[in-house]
């Protein structure tokens, strides 16, 4: 079976450091990644060859990276996520307003920005055709509604939970029975933009824990839904065999 191919990133820095330790992290975690200077070399790129997104620096000489955004925005263009020095609130709405996915501060931090990419193509990506799918699912005694995202407890209490923690927990009940690493967790949930760390991560799972002790008082240990798996990360309990 031929393995799809690698997401084509093309980088637009005026900085050679910033391009070069780009092309470096991202090719390490699975990307094809391309480079320019500015915004004609970049052009020159984009007429000559296939871009999955576009990784642009708001602060350049000559055409900046707001003006870039914009109008490959407006011609239907690649998706882009903003690059910048600039942490404030009103840069990052600045980029956003003018068509940006996302926005990363420099410095950054090299695995949430993979994350953040994949999560920009998974949105990016034309819809697949929708599946027969079940309204619900039930395991270790609950049961989550897709539709309302409420979950049902073994007592029969009802929680209401998150788009983060619905989406944390469709990871787990979509990978049953094995342990998963944190690094796969996020890269599949489908809403990870508030939670694009471990540590992130770590913070949602306590959240969610705490509300399943809420919602089934007095389980043992061994009842616990989610359970931690040391030097790995974490596991939807396992089922009787």
């Amino acid at each position: 079976m031929t393995e799809p191919p690698l997401p084509r990133v093309l980088v637009v820095d005026d900085t050679a450091d910033i391009r070069d330790l780009l092309l470096e992290v991202l090719s390490r975690r699975g990307f094809t990644v391309l480079a320019a200077d500015g915004g004609v070399e970049m052009d020159r790129i984009l007429a000559a060859e296939s871009v999955d997104i576009i990784i642009l620096d708001s602060m350049m000489p000559g055409e900046d990276g707001l003006s870039i955004c914009r109008r490959i925005s407006e011609a239907g263009g690649p998706p882009i996520i903003m690059l910048s020095a600039k942490g404030d609130r009103l840069d990052r709405i600045g980029g956003l307003e003018l068509g940006a996915q996302d926005y990363v501060a420099k410095p950054f931090d090299a695995d949430e920005l993979s994350l953040r990419i994949r999560a920009v193509l998974r949105r990016a990506a034309p819809p697949p055709a929708p599946p027969a799918v079940q309204a619900a699912w039930s395991f270790c005694g609950w049961t989550l509604d897709r539709d309302t995202r409420k979950l049902t407890s073994p007592v029969g209490k009802i929680l209401a939970l998150s788009p983060a923690e619905f989406a944390l927990l469709r990871v787990f009940i979509e990978g049953p029975d094995k342990p998963l690493r944190r690094d796969y967790i996020l890269e599949n949930m489908e809403e990870v933009h508030d939670f694009t760390t471990p540590r992130g991560l770590d913070t949602l799972v306590s959240r969610l824990r705490r509300k399943l002790q809420y919602a089934h008082p007095g389980a043992s240990a061994e009842e616990e839904l989610i359970q931690t798996v040391y030097g790995v990360g974490y596991v939807l309990r396992p089922r009787p065999a």
